[in-house]
């Protein structure tokens, strides 16, 4: 017959003994995780009221140009992503407050890891001042039209880390501000439409250069222009073509729509006229 083990008497002591504690203890860690979750909701819900009272606070009226609407949009984006981040560390230092973690001991780790932590924090904060520096100079605006690292689109939002930009392509572009080198904005001043047509070799180019000449005052009327657009001939060529250019003056956000409808005019008003393009 196979003889039991015998379980120490001082392991059953223990383990009662930790179960014991921990019925007592029960009451407390309840009591802690409640106000850890009243914390936590009562947080959001500040953060979400100051959201809302930044918003009602820098949303104004839009003005005649829409320059004022995009800074105080822009301001209210940078405004948010600060409260954001100040609200979520304020909320986690309650929390481990609750718990009773000393703070202070933390804080003295964290100056010990100090160094270590900065070599990896290194490409955060370089995104953090280049964020203040593109809001202080007044570069880029939310709504305007941007090119940033390569991307074309409209600046949905700006944070301290990040820009939010919507592409001409529909998808949405999450670039990190130091990240942005150079910033071509399309949204400033007046822009040009400009269309580059090309004309085979061989083809009559005086002729090309009247036809695309007439064609351009019947889309002025068409569409209702304050002037024709300029057409600039044999600004280029390759064994190919030659490239002849259109171009008109027009305000801001106007310039891709009259792009198209330059190109379309001009090359249906070609195939017309038997030139080929």
């Amino acid at each position: 017959m196979p003889t039991e083990t015998a379980i120490p008497a001082d392991d059953v002591k223990a383990a009662t003994s930790v179960f014991t504690d921990l019925y007592h203890q029960l009451p407390t860690i309840f009591m802690r995780l409640l106000l850890a979750g009243v914390a936590i909701v009562a947080g959001i819900l500040i953060l979400k009221l100051m959201r809302r009272l930044i918003t009602k606070y820098l949303r104004r009226k839009k003005d005649t140009r829409g320059e004022s609407v995009r800074q105080e949009e822009t301001v209210r984006s940078l405004s948010v992503s600060v409260v954001n981040y100040l609200m979520y560390f304020l909320i986690a230092m309650i929390v481990l407050r609750i718990f009773g973690i000393d703070l202070t001991s933390i804080l003295a780790v964290a100056g010990i890891g100090s160094i270590a932590i900065g070599f990896g924090a290194q490409t955060l904060i370089k995104d953090i001042i280049s964020g203040m520096f593109l809001w202080f100079e007044g570069n880029l605006n939310v709504g305007d039209v941007v090119t940033l690292a390569g991307y074309t689109g409209t600046v949905e939002s700006i944070s301290l880390r990040t820009t939010a930009l919507r592409g001409t392509d529909g998808r949405l572009y999450s670039i990190p501000n130091g990240d942005v080198r150079t910033v071509i904005c399309r949204s400033r001043g007046q822009q040009v439409a400009q269309v580059n047509v090309t004309i085979a070799h061989g083809q009559d180019l005086y002729r090309a250069k009247e036809v695309i000449e007439d064609e351009c005052r019947q889309l002025a009327e068409r569409l209702s222009l304050d002037s024709v657009p300029v057409v600039y001939p044999a600004i280029a060529n390759d064994a190919r073509c030659v490239t002849m250019r259109v171009e008109y003056p027009c305000d801001v956000n106007r310039d891709w729509p009259l792009e198209r409808e330059i190109r379309l005019s001009v090359y249906d008003r070609l195939r017309r006229e038997d030139i080929k393009p």
